[in-house]
């Protein structure tokens, strides 16, 4: 009884499988062969002129400068957190350059500052969300870099804000600089102008 079962199973397999004549039997399909191009002569040659070329990068000779401090770390040493002002309230935080909060009354002072469990927000998010307590003040580029002072009209209102007044350049929050005098100020002459390459 336990070989019908095989016997049975075996039968079915091979009645299901198909039987061909040597006449019917399909044509068996011819492998491919993929070959490549010859390389040619010319392109031989190229190769050895190429090879045999003068390398300019091995020309520079030895280098020059200390090799043991890396001129990489001087501008990673830099910190973020640092060069910023930290700005928390109700539960959000952002980061504006120092410099860049003009004033701030003394009623909203404990607002400046890290506070615990709080969600970083880009300035315009923050902003957005705190209009109430925070005023920008435009500046152009050069008030920015203390060359040209603030009118008076602005001084005063700045004084007399109840809010943080923070200094923006096209939107953005920026640093001002102290008020320069006219012997620290960089004539037109002197300044480089800047040239992009191509």
């Amino acid at each position: 009884m336990k070989y019908s079962y095989f016997h049975l199973l075996t039968a079915l397999a091979f009645s299901a499988a198909p039987f061909y004549t040597e006449a019917e039997q399909p044509a068996q399909q011819s492998k491919v062969m993929n070959m490549r191009e010859v390389t040619s002569n010319n392109a031989l040659s190229q190769r050895l002129r190429m090879a045999q070329q003068k390398d300019p990068i091995r020309d520079l000779g030895p280098p020059k400068g200390n090799l043991e401090v890396d001129p990489a770390k001087k501008t990673a040493s830099r910190d973020l957190i640092k060069s910023s002002t930290i700005i928390s309230y109700n539960g959000l935080l952002t980061l504006v350059p120092k410099k860049s909060v003009l004033f701030t009354p003394e009623k909203l002072s404990d607002r400046i500052g890290e506070k615990p469990n709080v969600k970083v927000k880009n300035f315009q998010e923050f902003f957005s969300a705190n209009r109430g307590w925070i005023r920008t003040i435009e500046v152009s580029r050069d008030q920015a870099l203390g060359h040209v002072p603030f009118s008076e009209a602005i001084i005063k209102s700045i004084g007399e804000s109840n809010s943080i007044v923070i200094a923006t350049y096209q939107g953005g929050p920026i640093s001002v600089l102290p008020q320069k005098t006219e012997e620290e100020i960089p004539s037109r002459l002197d300044m480089k102008p800047v040239i992009y390459r191509k």
